[in-house]
């Protein structure tokens, strides 16, 4: 490391504030009106986010109303001019949850390693649920010839 004495420092700052400008006044013209258009920018991006914010409500709201008549009908596939939309329904396990895996650790002492892991992650008591949901299927167009 090198060492400075106060007099170094001082010349320093002396050469940086000598050596410091101003902008013309047209940088300054060219600052303010880039700076408008940042605001103007960044207030039509959070407009913009508000109304994708509504139109995902609504969006939820007609895939419920969709997916139940889909459901109800037993229709696996509905084809339009704008796409198709899949109904697909499956059926999993219930997740194990952290109280569970605790309460079975002091449930199940005796065992140990492999075989209480299996206990606790492979049990096949464990309740399924079914996972109802809809997806839009855009086709693909090739341009190729």
């Amino acid at each position: 490391m090198s060492t400075s004495t106060k007099g170094e420092g001082n010349s320093f700052i002396n050469n940086v504030l000598e050596s410091h400008k101003e902008p013309s006044e047209d940088e300054l013209n060219d600052l303010k009106s880039m700076v408008q258009d940042w605001f103007k920018l960044d207030d039509q991006i959070r407009k913009l986010d508000v109304a994708i914010k509504e139109r995902k409500v609504h969006l939820k709201a007609l895939n419920s109303k969709i997916e139940k008549f889909m459901f109800d009908y037993q229709l696996t596939n509905l084809n339009t001019q704008h796409g198709r939309i899949k109904a697909n329904e499956r059926k999993t396990k219930i997740p194990v949850k952290v109280r569970e895996i605790k309460e079975k650790i002091l449930e199940l002492k005796h065992l140990s390693g492999e075989e209480l892991l299996n206990e606790i992650f492979n049990n096949e008591n464990r309740p399924i649920m079914i996972k109802k949901n809809i997806k839009r299927v855009i086709p693909s167009v090739s341009l190729q010839i």
